[in-house]
C-alpha cells in the first residue's frame, strides 16, 4: 500500500510539473507581425438616401493596442483616403464626413439601381483596397402574423394587476425561384417615452427599439433554405419587449412598428452572419473566421434590396 500510495503522489507530481511548463510568457518578438491593412465597410440599397463608406486600419493581433490608428480599442476613422465608386462608366469622389466619421454622397449622385453592379475603389498612403457588388431583387411582404401574449411582469403589490400585452412578429414573403437567394430580417418599434422629470412634471420623449427576430437564438434574422425555391418563406418570431415595470417612473407607449425584409448579397449575408454568431462575452466561444470580400484590404461591401411593412 506504501509503494501505491508513493507511485500516485509521483505521477500527481509529474502532472502538476507538466502543466505548470505549458503556460509560459512568450517574448512578443518571436511571434510573427503583419502589416495594417485597409478596413472597408460600405452597404448599398437603392431605398437609402445616403451612400455611406466607412475606413480603417486594422489592429494587428500582438500589439494593436499601440496602433495609433485606434483609440481605447476602437478603430478610427481615417479621413485623408481616396474613396471613389464607379458604375457603367460614370465614377464619383466620396467626400470625408468628419460629422459622420464616414466617406458619403446622396443616393442622387449616383443612383443604386437593381441588377446594376458598383465598382468600389479606396487608396490611402500606397494601399489600394477594391470591391465590387451587384444590387439583388426587390422582395415583397406578402403578410405580417401578429399574434401577443400576457407580459411576465407582476406587481406584488397590487392583486388586482393586470400584465400589459407583449406583441409578437413574423414576416411571410415568397422565395425567388431558380436562385439561390440570401435574407435576413428586421424591425424597429417607434415609441413614446414617458418620464417624470419632477414632482407632477411628466415629460414625452420618442424613442426607437430595435426588434430581435429569433428570441435568444442570434442568426434567427437569417434565412437561407434550398428546398424553398419558389415556395412561401416564414421568418422566425419578434417580441416587442416592454419596459413599463410596475411602479417605475418610465412609461413606453408603442406608436407604430416597422417591420423589414432584406434581399441581400451572398457577401452581405455571410459577413453580418459570421459577426451576429461571434460571442464575444463567452470567454469559451470558438474563434470565428470573418468571411471579407475586400481585395488587398478587410471588410465587406456588398448590397441589399429592402422591403419595409408598417403597421400602426
Amino acid at each position: 500500500m506504501k509503494n501505491i500510495i508513493l507511485a500516485l503522489l509521483a505521477i500527481c507530481s509529474i502532472s502538476l510539473f507538466s502543466c505548470e511548463t505549458l503556460v509560459n510568457d512568450v517574448d512578443p518578438d518571436r511571434l510573427p507581425r503583419s502589416d495594417s491593412k485597409l478596413v472597408v465597410h460600405g452597404y448599398l440599397s437603392p431605398q437609402d438616401t445616403t451612400i455611406s463608406i466607412n475606413v480603417y486600419y486594422s489592429s494587428q493581433l500582438i500589439g494593436g493596442n499601440n496602433s495609433p490608428y485606434w483609440l481605447n480599442g476602437s478603430p478610427i476613422s481615417l479621413n485623408d483616403a481616396v474613396v471613389t465608386l464607379s458604375n457603367q462608366g460614370k465614377s464619383v469622389t466620396l467626400p470625408f464626413d468628419s460629422k459622420t466619421g464616414t466617406y458619403s454622397i446622396k443616393a442622387t449622385t449616383m443612383p443604386i439601381l437593381e441588377g446594376q453592379t458598383y465598382e468600389l475603389k479606396v487608396e490611402r498612403g500606397g494601399q489600394t483596397a477594391e470591391a465590387q457588388c451587384t444590387v439583388p431583387k426587390a422582395v415583397a411582404i406578402q403578410e405580417i402574423k401578429q399574434d401577443s401574449v400576457d407580459s411576465k411582469m407582476m406587481d406584488p403589490s397590487n392583486p388586482n394587476y393586470v400584465p400589459p400585452k407583449e406583441y409578437l412578429y413574423r414576416i411571410v414573403w415568397r422565395d425567388i425561384a431558380g436562385q439561390e437567394n440570401y435574407y435576413r430580417v428586421g424591425g424597429y418599434v417607434f415609441q413614446n417615452q414617458t418620464v417624470q422629470t419632477s414632482p407632477n412634471v411628466f415629460t414625452v420623449i420618442p424613442s426607437i427599439q430595435d426588434l430581435s427576430f429569433g428570441e435568444n437564438n442570434r442568426l434567427g434574422a437569417f434565412s437561407t433554405v434550398a428546398s424553398t425555391d419558389g415556395k412561401e418563406m416564414v421568418s422566425s418570431t419578434a417580441r416587442t419587449r416592454l419596459y413599463n415595470y410596475p411602479g417605475s417612473m418610465l412609461v413606453f407607449k408603442v406608436k407604430y412598428v416597422e417591420l423589414t425584409l432584406l434581399n441581400c448579397e451572398k457577401t452581405y449575408y455571410d459577413y453580418h452572419r459570421a459577426v451576429q454568431a461571434f460571442d464575444r462575452d463567452n470567454p469559451f466561444a470558438e474563434p470565428s473566421l470573418i468571411p471579407s470580400n475586400i481585395k488587398n484590404g478587410l471588410g465587406c461591401f456588398a448590397a441589399f434590396n429592402r422591403s419595409s411593412f408598417v403597421l400602426k
